[in-house]
């Protein structure tokens, strides 16, 4: 009981330390956590950065840096898309109980529901992931279009797979740990055209009835 006390109490703490952080300096918390790197609770404090996120509206690939610095390219991978399916499950659920009956939200859940009837679930997941589109966005869209738990993880990995190995090597090639390395937007070219690629053939079929 004494051990289960004193791990919430760190959790608690280490939530207090990443709220403190983004409240007094939004821009550089994340820069400000290479000193917090080498400490034995560092997978508690990752935890922590990975529950806050969703509601701090960080983008995860900045996670995924300080995982590649921290653990590196074989293990920071697995650790990072890990983290990706986990950080999203908070609003995929927001966005599965929310009331769908009338108004916006109700022409937004018929939108959802035709768009992933014609793409598939996993792979419309993959393909929203895959393009430059918020992650609360593609996470509240699948949960108010009802995608099965099992298709939104699957699809989240597969489309987060190469941002995720991107920011992971970048983290893992850090010297010293910081993110105000701008975005290759080649990289950002390719998972655009991947994500077309992933829909032409349910968009064409779609289409063509």
């Amino acid at each position: 009981m004494a051990s289960v006390s004193r791990g919430t109490l760190v959790a608690a703490a280490a939530l207090v330390v990443v709220a403190a952080l983004y409240v007094l300096v939004p821009v550089d918390a994340l820069d400000r956590l290479r000193g917090l790197v080498a400490s034995p609770y560092f997978p508690l404090l990752l935890v922590a950065l990975y529950a806050v996120r969703p509601f701090l509206a960080w983008p995860v690939s900045a996670i995924s840096v300080l995982v590649g610095y921290k653990y590196g390219l074989a293990l920071g991978v697995p650790i990072a898309l890990a983290g990706c399916v986990a950080t999203s499950l908070v609003p995929y659920h927001f966005g599965d109980r929310l009331p769908t009956a009338a108004g916006v939200l109700s022409r937004v859940d018929r939108s959802g529901k035709r768009y992933f009837a014609a793409a598939g679930d996993t792979r419309g997941v993959a393909a929203a992931r895959l393009a430059p589109t918020p992650a609360e966005v593609v996470s509240v869209g699948a949960g108010i279009a009802g995608v099965p738990l099992r298709a939104f993880a699957l699809g989240t990995i597969l489309g987060e797979l190469p941002w995720t190995i991107a920011a992971v090597s970048l983290g893992a090639s850090l010297d010293t740990f910081s993110l105000t390395t701008a975005v290759d937007p080649l990289l950002v070219a390719a998972c655009l055209l991947l994500a077309v690629l992933t829909l032409a053939g349910p968009l064409w079929r779609a289409f063509d009835d």
